[in-house]
């Protein structure tokens, strides 16, 4: 919750420009991911409808690994429509670190 209270922050203060900046990436690997699964919307709604607002504006992106999704038994279907995946989350990490110039926090 906190990094997409800081996407918010950063919104809201214009230091994040619509058209201009890049969106925050979320690659997601692990329980956390569960957070984004429909059925588990009355329980993080904050949270859900956070992510669902910067989403829509291009502030974050937000991506789960198919690897750990198919090790979890866990179907597209079941993410919630504005949360896309990656075949791999470490290797995305890796390809948007090395390739794209983004920063790991």
């Amino acid at each position: 919750m906190t990094a997409l209270q800081r996407a918010d922050s950063l919104y809201l203060s214009g230091k994040h420009k619509l058209g201009f900046d890049t969106p925050v990436a979320f690659v997601l690997h692990g329980p956390e991911a569960r957070v984004f699964m429909t059925h588990n919307y009355a329980v993080n709604q904050a949270l859900i409808n956070l992510a669902a607002k910067l989403s829509a504006l291009n502030v974050v992106d937000i991506k789960v690994c198919k690897t750990w999704m198919g090790g979890q038994a866990i179907d597209e279907v079941q993410l919630l429509p504005f949360v896309g995946t990656v075949p791999n989350g470490p290797a995305e990490e890796r390809r948007l670190i090395d390739e794209e110039g983004f920063v790991y926090f």
